[in-house]
């Protein structure tokens, strides 16, 4: 009977380590600098219009004197802080969310292509994000299947060729499915290029 996998998300989580410390790095340090930009556009903003970083303090009692000048550094530094701080709360939180998204599917990537190099052709790859990943894991999936029938036409063929030495058809099967396949040719690599189905290298009929 199949053993159904436990989860423990929060045990390994850092799945991929190196790899999410770096996402989180980013997510944090674009959140800071970001931060950073507003407050300062928002005193640059009061400096250029008012020529100044401070203003007369303001009263709705019409009789009352102006008082003392306050600066507007002062007065909003406080809150600019706070804010300072929740962003970069929000920030480590979407960090680690998100860290924990992008390296769970390479993880899953990873270990379904060492299946694979191990000869476990029946091996599927599923994600728990079915539509974002449904097209990815359809082609891993077709492409561990297509190779399973391939191999499964080789064996037969050679079991063929076993119980009759002198029949050619399954060495000329065999030859057939090697023929459709390129094992000499220049490397293509996978680039940016192709961002259509039609641009992608059309196979051979």
């Amino acid at each position: 009977m199949e053993q159904k996998a436990i989860r423990k998300p929060v045990k390994n989580f850092f799945i991929k380590k190196d790899l999410q410390i770096r996402l989180i790095k980013k997510i944090v340090l674009a959140v800071l600098v970001s931060t950073v930009v507003c407050m300062a556009i928002l005193l640059l903003t009061f400096l250029v219009k008012y020529k100044s970083t401070v203003f007369y303090r303001v009263t709705f009692d019409l009789g009352a004197s102006i008082g003392n000048r306050e600066n507007i550094v002062a007065l909003i530094f406080p809150s600019l802080l706070i804010a300072s701080i929740i962003n970069l709360c929000i920030g480590i939180c979407i960090g680690f969310y998100a860290s924990r998204k992008y390296a769970v599917p390479i993880f899953k990537l990873e270990q379904w292509v060492h299946l694979l190099r191990n000869g476990k052709l029946t091996a599927q790859l599923r994600f728990r994000e079915r539509e974002e990943m449904r097209e990815l894991s359809n082609s891993c999936n077709q492409l561990s299947e297509e190779l399973q029938i391939k191999f499964e036409q080789i064996e037969k063929s050679i079991e063929e060729l076993k119980k009759d030495p002198s029949d050619t058809k399954p060495l000329d099967k065999i030859q057939e499915m090697l023929n459709n396949m390129e094992f000499k040719s220049e490397a293509i690599e996978v680039h940016t290029s192709y961002l259509h189905a039609d641009q992608l290298p059309k196979e051979e009929e």
